[in-house]
């Protein structure tokens, strides 16, 4: 009865076993591969953080996912909480070991080991850790962590082996090679001896010594990351990335690792950290990746600081995150930006005139010396007109244009009558000022007197002379003002019609006491539209001649 009772026992636990281990658990790590020797002993904690951990409610074993390993000390494979014993190992030991630590209720954490044990003679390649490459006259060899950390917190006694053979007088976790050469090459075999249940047991690690050709060590140089800030969302996972260049053919101590508000990671449940080393071209680098599973808000105020350190100097990089922008808020930006750029556009074309003026006025700018005399030629209609019309240019060209450019806002017009000298030939007085002149003012008329047919006038020659110039050879520019509302414009030499489609005439507007003012519209426009002002030169006699420009 007790051994059917024992029988059902065992089957249960084997199932709750095999239960437990289906479950869904986080991975831990990735599976770490442990080549050791027939023959010796290995301690083999769960995780590094747990290495004195021996605290068995929260820590279960198994062999190959299923079998279950006992914390008996009478068993030759047990557990002691987070620490696994072989005692001794044994080729068919060789399997994949499962350490499952449920730290509360709820949470389930999967570490794997790949065992892996090879016969101690002939030596194994596989069970050497990594290369000890070197040069120069002084070299250390370091046993490694497993080995050394084992005889210093077991109380172990260390001893050193180059070739199978023994080193005298050398305990130390560091085998120092003195004068070192090419003779000091081969494998080097830390053995440390420590005591378990009153048992004596061994335990070593094997490195190779290679000398090398001489390396070049810098300060360590962080070329990722480069940005103080990087993005991330709310509850998704998250890599940051710190690569460090530490030299040429680097043999020398270096190390790389991630902080979190100044402290060093410790394995935890959204937090983990992989670091590798690559060799390309002689160029040591190495990388250390932090992995957040789930990014939470008080990650968006942590600092991640990237720390390197070789034996010349400490550098760090300090990285925070920041919510990643959502598709509304780039809509609201991109809305924003393009919500200013056309009002500058609306400001600009509306208000270019008065900008322009402004700019004028504040830094006093004139034309340059050009050889030119007048800023202005006037060109208008003298002969054939209807009473009404000839009142106006009157007006216009007789008071209001000199009154204004000349008096007030220090131009220098060629108007006919008034500019001319008695028996100046008219042809090359016309074709002389026209040359003189920055700019062609074109006053435009709605047309002859009704039933008059215009003959061969004066101002027509002005007017070829003038498009010839500013149609043809380009050196003038037009500036073109109407007096009033025109319809129709075919009356006009083609030449005048060419220039209307391609910039719209000024229109005299207001009658009132502003109409001289230089501060108008229509003034501002036109005194746009002039060259910049030559220094103040008053005409004499401006406002004193009667003007008569018709006969």
């Amino acid at each position: 009865m007790k051994g059917a009772f024992f029988i059902l026992l065992i089957t249960c636990g084997a199932s709750y076993a095999k239960n437990n281990t289906s479950a869904p658990c986080k991975p831990g790590n990735g599976p770490k591969v442990k080549a050791v020797t027939e023959g010796e002993a290995l301690r083999l904690p769960c995780h590094r953080s747990f290495y004195n951990d021996k605290s068995s409610a929260a820590f279960s074993w198994f062999r190959e996912g299923t079998q279950v390993i006992q914390h008996s000390e009478d068993m030759r494979i047990h557990h002691h909480g987070a620490v696994l014993f072989f005692l001794p190992l044994h080729l068919n030991d060789t399997a994949t070991y499962s350490c499952i630590w449920r730290p509360n209720l709820g949470q389930c954490v999967n570490f794997t080991f790949e065992v892996r044990v090879y016969k101690a003679k002939p030596l194994n390649r596989s069970v050497l850790w990594m290369d000890v490459e070197g040069h120069g006259s002084y070299l250390e060899i370091l046993c490694p962590e497993d080995t050394g950390e084992l005889c210093e917190r077991g109380n172990g006694t260390l001893g050193w082996y180059k070739d199978s053979i023994h080193i005298p007088n050398m305990s130390e976790q560091i085998l120092r090679v003195y004068s070192a050469s090419n003779r000091d090459e081969g494998i080097y075999i830390c053995i440390c001896t420590w005591k378990h249940s009153q048992k004596d047991f061994n335990t070593s690690a094997s490195r190779r010594l290679i000398m090398t050709a001489p390396s070049a060590s810098y300060p360590p140089i962080i070329k990722h990351p480069t940005s103080d800030t990087e993005t991330a969302e709310l509850g998704s996972s998250k890599t940051l990335v710190c690569a460090v260049f530490f030299g040429l053919n680097i043999k020398d101590f270096c190390d790389l690792w991630w902080e979190i508000n100044g402290q060093i990671i410790r394995w935890e449940n959204r937090y983990t950290e992989n670091i590798t080393r690559e060799i390309k071209d002689n160029a040591t680098t190495y990388t250390a990746i932090l992995t957040i599973s789930s990014v939470s808000k008080e990650d968006f105020y942590s600092e991640f600081r990237c720390i390197a350190m070789n034996t010349q100097r400490w550098v760090n990089h300090t990285v925070t995150l920041k919510p990643r922008e959502t598709i509304y808020t780039q809509i609201v930006v991109s809305s924003s930006v393009l919500l200013v750029f056309l009002m500058a556009l609306v400001v600009f074309k509306y208000f270019i005139v008065d900008l322009s003026l402004l700019f004028r006025g504040v830094f006093k700018m004139r034309s340059p010396a050009d050889g030119k005399v007048y800023d202005a030629y006037v060109i208008y209609q003298r002969h054939d007109l209807e009473k009404a019309v000839e009142e106006k240019i009157d007006n216009f060209v007789g008071r209001l244009l000199p009154e204004v450019l000349e008096k007030k806002c220090g131009y220098r017009l060629f108007i006919h009558g008034r500019d001319d000298l008695p028996g100046e030939d008219h042809m090359e007085l016309i074709e002389t000022r026209m040359k003189l002149s920055r700019r062609l003012m074109v006053i435009l008329t709605s047309g002859s007197e009704k039933g008059h047919e215009a003959s061969a006038n004066p101002e027509d020659y002005d007017r070829q002379v003038g498009l010839h110039q500013a149609l043809v050879r380009e050196e003038l520019k037009v500036i073109l003002i109407e007096l009033e509302k025109m319809h129709c414009y075919s009356h006009l030499p083609q030449g005048l019609q060419h220039l209307i489609l391609k910039s719209a005439p000024l229109r005299l507007e207001g009658k009132g006491r502003n109409s001289d003012s230089p501060n108008s519209r229509f003034w501002k426009r036109v005194r746009y539209m002039m060259p910049l002002p030559t220094a103040f030169r008053p005409t004499p006699g401006v406002g004193e001649t009667h003007f008569r420009y018709f006969i």
